[in-house]
């Protein structure tokens, strides 16, 4: 016997994974901002920082696509 998810079990689990995404990349800023304050800046640092904050960006946007397609 197979059990499907609901629309509204699928949203929660897609808002939970973007919960965790918006916390992952708040704690990426908050990175940047303790790198960027340091008086010899490691640029590569600074760039994995900005890549990593710019892919959560887009996994959340794509979940948050996700979740309009399920609506």
């Amino acid at each position: 016997m197979s059990i499907e998810l609901t629309k509204d079990e699928k949203i929660q689990i897609i808002n939970n994974h973007i919960k965790n995404l918006k916390s992952n990349k708040y704690n990426l800023e908050v990175s940047l901002i303790e790198e960027n304050s340091l008086d010899e800046i490691n640029n590569s640092t600074v760039t994995l920082l900005n890549t990593e904050i710019s892919n959560t960006t887009s996994r959340i946007e794509a979940l948050e696509a996700e979740i309009i397609k399920l609506q």
